[in-house]
């Protein structure tokens, strides 16, 4: 069995080795975590971004990858595209003859033109950089829509004849006036929070016109009613996402869907008496209508999908996963069926790990899926202690095919006493798929992930989670294999501070944030203090996402200054938005300077986001003495009995004793130790390395992809740390950008004596300047008290770094 998996798994990842290694990386498109989240359009099993007809009759919407239409008063749906491009945002021409839309293709986002009775796509658009969100003039003409091929965001004029674009204006989200004559947009107001306010521009060559500002996550969308005199958008003023009515001259607005979940793509139907709407209260999205004036859920119609009408012959697959016990097991399923597209369940949660372009769900053993007849793969993976496996199957034509997919172990960690965790994760995030406890929890067992810190934080002024979940306990969903407990992300302008184990909130959420009553720089310091206070720990999230070569490199962070000061329990190596080997050099110069931390990984994912990888892509691996507990968890984490990883499993030990634990060595022992280290992992990997104070000691490149073994000794003659660390390449088991995992250290004590680097505490010492001299040219005290307090800390961090390069015992006097 293991001979045939690995065999499996060398030839299906040659290919994706090389296709992913072009393209990976936390975002997609190279625009910004919430941009990629949140703007671009999404995969979903419900109907999203509803558009209604000009003659009244149909409402299309985009689903499973295709538009669709049904009657406005439900019925059947049908498809007007096909694969293998995906197809998003519909908009009807002003004849309702035709459909411009958004079109995922070749691995570029484009506008597309359709018939309304369906068929082929015309392709609208090449550009590689992004385009959406397309609407029409009111001639038939020309087509608006949005680009960032200049940089940002901005509106263009397509003319279908010519086929020249003219910019418009900057902005997003454009809608159209039924008169033609003015432009709704959102765009940026300055000197405030957010994507944006809502803005009109008189068509041509207006000036713009701000009509309303909220702090708003990409979800406005404005659309104007038909007479001209108002606009609908998305407004998440009440702490949801609500469909809400503005003046098109500004004034208060109006909330008009006021429920506790959320409301989403408002389009008024033409003769202005309702509105249709998608809603996420059960799950996945549903679409409604509305009378105009609004109304509670009561007053709602649901556009009911009684059957649809592929332009594909269709089969279903029903998947079981086991164990290697034989029994159902939840896992997470990537499948391809025979157009090239991924599928989910009717009602499940589509997703995509944006850094391979790998779609996928999570499945609690067993699922139905309808695809394309034809050869259809499903692959089965559960963390990274299973060996993942793969089936294809021919899926006939009005007909089901079952298939069982049985899941082996690659190791049995628990067994050996260590427990997978993620100190990192968000649950609930401006998602439009409404995430429950039970379906993230679900998440969480699917991908083995045995302990979950979910952070509740604040995105701007948003609250980002539910202030009841934080109880200091586990959830009441967790079991004695599976814990899930909530903890806090403090979201400062100078780095993020996770609190885990807390059972108090510590406010504010955030510090440093531009037109904020919190503007001031803010000391994290004292939200590691709270930490501690409570009974918990806190550490480093995401540290750095790029080379730190010079001090100055590192004036936006305050870890070096925490880490001065004696503060912090662990530091995130790995994470999806910041650089595993950057973030790891600056780990060694802390280590360098005699500070010990554990080193541990966070994912940072938003769970309710369709393109975001899976919780645990980056976990933290904890030794645990006695039963699987958070107090347990926690303290294997304070004893940094540790190792991060975005995929290997790396076990490391230095004459017998594992990461954490201290050697004490007397004058006449060895200057060399023996070390051993073994990797083995799921994904491809690409070299095994032993560092030595911040040095790589011996390296063993791989023969075999998915294990490699070292034992050798090291010299260490004045002493240090010595830590075990693997490198590897991109791949579909890897949700981060590549392959990597980093162990806590062994220490070597010689003599009693710490070993300390002069040459990284004079780097750090300058880092902690280089910070004051960025804080200083801002000048964004809140008093001069406040100052005089940061003063004081950036005064004593920069003693304890110069006092080591000054020749602390067991320096190396560089």
């Amino acid at each position: 069995m293991q001979g045939r998996w690995k065999l499996f798994t060398l030839i299906a990842l040659l290919e994706v080795v090389v296709v992913a290694s072009a393209i990976a990386g936390p975002n997609r498109y190279g625009h910004s975590d919430r941009v990629e989240r949140h703007l671009l359009p999404a995969v979903s099993t419900g109907p999203l971004d509803p558009a209604w007809s000009p003659d009244g009759r149909w409402i299309a919407f985009s689903m499973r990858g295709d538009i669709w239409k049904i009657s406005a008063e439900g019925g059947e749906a049908i498809a007007l595209t096909s694969g293998p491009a995906y197809h998003f945002e519909p908009a009807w021409s002003p004849d309702g003859r035709r459909l411009a839309l958004t079109m995922d293709v070749d691995g570029n986002l484009d506008i597309g033109i359709v018939g309304a009775e369906g068929g082929s796509v015309t392709r609208i658009t090449t550009d590689r950089a992004v385009d959406i969100e397309p609407t029409w003039s009111r001639d038939g003409r020309d087509l608006y829509f949005v680009s960032a091929r200049r940089g940002g965001f901005r509106i263009y004029r397509h003319n279908l004849t010519t086929g020249a674009d003219s910019e418009i204006v900057r902005g997003i989200q454009p809608s159209l006036s039924t008169d033609g004559k003015r432009l709704a947009y959102v765009a940026r107001v300055p000197g405030r929070l957010g994507t944006g306010g809502l803005w009109t521009i008189d068509l041509p060559g207006g000036e713009p016109k701000l009509v309303h500002y909220e702090e708003t996550e990409y979800r406005m969308k404005p659309a104007w009613t038909p007479d001209g005199s108002a606009l609908l958008y998305v407004s998440d003023e009440m702490g949801s996402n609500d469909v809400a009515i503005v003046a098109a001259g500004g004034g208060n607005p109006i909330v008009l869907t006021a429920d506790g979940r959320d409301e989403y793509g408002p389009t008024p139907s033409p003769d202005g008496g309702r509105f249709a709407f998608v809603s996420n209260r059960a799950g996945p999205t549903v679409l409604y209508t509305v009378a105009s004036g609004g109304g509670p859920l009561a007053s709602w119609r649901e556009v009911t999908i009684r059957s649809r009408k592929p332009r594909a012959l269709q089969g279903r697959v029903r998947v079981r996963v086991v164990g290697p016990d034989g029994e159902k097991m939840p896992a997470r399923i990537q499948l391809q069926a025979s157009d090239g597209r991924a599928y989910s369940p009717d009602g499940g949660f589509h997703r995509v790990i944006a850094s391979t372009e790998t779609h996928y769900f999570h499945t609690t053993g067993e699922s139905e899926i309808e695809v394309p007849a034809g050869r259809t793969t499903i692959e089965a993976i559960k963390g990274f202690e299973y060996r993942p496996r793969s089936v294809t199957v021919d899926v006939p034509a009005g007909g089901t095919e079952t298939v069982t997919i049985r899941l082996e172990r690659l190791v049995d960690l628990p067994r050996r006493g260590w427990y997978s965790g993620d100190t990192h994760i968000h649950d609930l995030h401006q998602g439009r798929f409404g995430l429950t406890h039970e379906v993230f929890f679900n998440q969480l067992v699917a991908e083995d992930l045995h302990v979950t810190s979910a952070l509740i934080h604040m995105d701007g002024t948003r609250l980002m989670g539910r202030w009841s979940d934080l109880t200091g306990k586990p959830h009441p969903l967790s079991t004695p294999h599976y814990i899930l407990q909530y903890g806090e992300e403090f979201r400062g302008s100078l780095g993020h501070i996770a609190l885990i184990g807390i059972d108090r909130y510590v406010l504010p959420f955030t510090g440093g944030g531009r037109a904020t009553a919190y503007a001031a720089p803010a000391p994290d310091w004292t939200y590691l203090d709270a930490a501690a206070a409570q009974g918990g720990i806190a550490g480093f999230v995401h540290p750095f996402n790029r080379g730190i070569s010079r001090p100055s490199d590192a004036a936006n962070s305050l870890i070096p200054v925490d880490v001065a000061l004696g503060k912090g329990d662990f530091y995130d190596v790995c994470a999806m938005v910041s650089d595993e080997v950057a973030s790891a050099e600056m780990y060694y110069r802390f280590l360098n300077c005699g500070f010990r931390i554990a080193a541990t990984s966070g994912t940072d994912n938003f769970s309710d986001v369709w393109r975001d990888p899976p919780p645990g892509g980056d976990r933290t691996y904890v030794r645990v003495d006695g039963p699987l507990t958070m107090a347990n968890w926690m303290a294997g984490i304070k004893a940094q009995r540790t190792f991060g990883s975005t995929g290997p499993l790396l076990f490391f030990e230095v004459e017998g004793k594992q990461p954490g634990d201290e050697i004490a060595l007397g004058k006449a022992a060895s200057d060399s130790l023996r070390v051993r280290a073994e990797a083995v992992s799921i994904a491809p990997m690409e070299r095994l390395e032993i560092i030595v104070n911040g040095k790589v000691a011996k390296s063993v490149r791989a023969s075999d992809l998915f294990r490699i073994v070292l034992d050798d000794t090291v010299p260490i003659p004045q002493g240090g740390w010595i830590a075990a660390r693997v490198v590897g390449p991109s791949s579909r088991y890897v949700s981060d950008s590549y392959a990597f995992a980093q162990t806590s250290p062994v220490y070597v004590v010689r003599n009693g004596h710490r070993f300390t680097s002069a040459e990284d505490a004079r780097f750090l010492a300058g880092a902690v300047d280089a910070l004051w001299a960025r804080l200083e040219g801002q000048n964004r005290w809140g008093s001069p008290a406040e100052r005089e307090a940061f003063r004081a800390a950036i005064e004593q961090a920069r003693a304890v770094y110069q006092s080591i390069a000054e020749g602390s015992p067991g320096s190396d006097g560089k």
